[in-house]
């Protein structure tokens, strides 16, 4: 462009120039008129030449940019496609409240959810001085003991195969000792909408306080009651039927764990062993159930509750479940059945728990030489409130009674006509700091002459209740829980 605007001007000034020389020699043959003319008329085309060569390298600058643009954009998207693994397939990643972090393909008919909870307590427990007793068990025990501990450790896997009909969960959970241990494993195939079948290790449907998840109970450890008759894991199937207002869950196993605990097939004597439960909804969602909590504004939720279970082994079982008891007190068999009954209800931040529960065990004939032996019948009860103030904080109240009826998994058969009754109170309080992460402070004391060993023995670890021959045993604690 610079070029052609010179060479123009150029033109111009040789135009002038022999316009000049030719007026020199002969002003009078061309007027000045003219002369103003054609240099008008060579500033015109001057003009007209340098707009047409702006225009040409506006429209070349475009042209690059654009290509320039094109060429970034080109470059971003092969750069993410190298980035991105799960792009090709279409899946999906994220964290979803309540569900945790998750895998799942676009459609959804695999999907993977990883779950975990951390417990972590402290507990102090108060008994008295023993050093003046006559029993040599308790001689020596302190009066008042505490410290702290990691309750509960677990990570949890769950999710669907091949289409939404197949689920499946890989559960586990660390013990006090670095140990992983399977909580969970099952397989679980929806037959139709309300039909399901399950099998592998899961939760025997029996008491409802064990059913509902430690992560949403009211007090810091479930109650003394539930950890007595509670079934715990099993090993089996379980057919499920479900609809809006009830459900329906029984399954046939190797056997549950009860005041006389038993193991696996392969260490247990258990011929067979069935446990079932049905639940009635009056109102609410099946959802409002999974936890007993009720928020202030929540709808009303009310829910009966019924199970039954049953288990006979080959002889009288002793504590450690691997063979039956070889003494004077060993029987062809031993068969056990229970029952129990509850009632959940919510109201717009109350909540009420309660439920009875009932087992019989009858140790059969005595072979030659034996002693025969009388049927016992452990029984108890739960009950217990929960009151929102606000979104954050919530009070709670328990009550458990029971009376084993000298039942002692340590040694069998030598004090089955013994009482050795609990009355328990606890009392306490829930802050929520966010939906994942709650802080629980509850206090109990036990108003009875002593603790037997098996409310004790087989749950202190746990619970921080000891075996003593005191009466009001009292137990402080204290609980972070996180969930991710």
């Amino acid at each position: 462009m610079t070029m052609i605007r010179t060479v123009g001007l150029l033109a111009g000034a040789a135009t002038l120039s022999a316009s000049g020389f030719a007026g020199a020699t002969d002003i009078e043959s061309a007027s000045i008129d003219t002369l103003r003319a054609e240099l008008s008329e060579l500033r015109a085309q001057n003009e007209s030449l340098e707009a047409r060569v702006d225009a040409q390298d506006n429209a070349w600058l475009n042209e690059t940019r654009a290509t320039e643009i094109r060429g970034i954009v080109q470059d971003v998207l092969a750069d993410s496609q190298t980035r991105t693994s799960l792009q090709d397939s279409g899946a999906m990643a994220g964290y979803k409240s309540g569900s945790g972090f998750f895998l799942s393909s676009q459609n959804g008919a695999f999907t993977m959810h990883i779950k975990g909870q951390v417990q972590a307590r402290w507990v102090m427990s108060h008994i008295g001085d023993d050093d003046d007793s006559e029993d040599p068990t308790f001689a020596n025990q302190n009066a008042t003991e505490w410290g702290f501990q990691v309750r509960r450790a677990k990570v949890k896997f769950q999710g669907n195969v091949v289409d939404k009909t197949w689920h499946y969960a890989v559960n586990g959970a660390f013990d006090g000792n670095g140990g992983f241990n399977f909580e969970e494993a099952f397989i679980t195939h929806d037959m139709n909408d309300n039909m399901s079948l399950t099998f592998g290790q899961f939760k025997a449907p029996w008491l409802r306080e064990e059913l509902v998840s430690s992560a949403n109970q009211l007090a810091v450890e479930r109650s003394l009651v539930n950890e007595y008759f509670n079934a715990d894991r099993t090993v089996g199937m379980m057919l499920g039927y479900k609809t809006d207002a009830w459900k329906l869950d029984v399954a046939y196993t190797n056997g549950v764990q009860t005041a006389l605990r038993q193991g696996t097939y392969t260490n247990t004597p258990v011929k067979w062993s069935v446990q079932g439960r049905f639940e009635y909804k009056m109102s609410g969602d099946w959802s409002d159930f999974d936890s007993f909590t009720s928020s202030p504004g929540d709808d009303q939720a009310m829910m009966l509750g019924f199970g039954f279970m049953g288990q006979s082994w080959n002889g009288l079982i002793g504590s450690n479940g691997a063979a039956p008891v070889a003494d004077a007190y060993a029987t062809d068999h031993t068969s056990m059945w229970g029952v129990t009954a509850d009632f959940s209800a919510k109201f717009s931040g109350v909540s009420i728990f309660a439920a009875v529960v009932y087992q019989n065990y009858d140790f059969g004939d005595a072979p030659a030489g034996g002693t025969e032996l009388d049927s016992v019948n452990p029984w108890g009860f739960v009950g217990q409130v929960g009151y929102s103030l606000n979104d954050e904080w919530e009070l709670f109240g328990r009550m458990s009674w029971a009376n084993n009826r000298g039942l002692n998994d340590a040694n069998v058969g030598t004090n089955l006509a013994a009482d050795a009754k609990l009355t328990l109170l606890t009392v306490g309080a829930n802050y929520f700091i966010n939906s994942n992460v709650k802080f629980t402070a509850d206090w109990g004391i036990n108003l009875e002459d002593s603790l037997n060993g098996q409310w004790a023995d087989n749950t202190q670890v746990n619970t921080g209740w000891r075996q003593t021959n005191e009466d009001n045993e009292w137990v402080l604690r204290a609980q972070l829980q996180l969930l991710f």
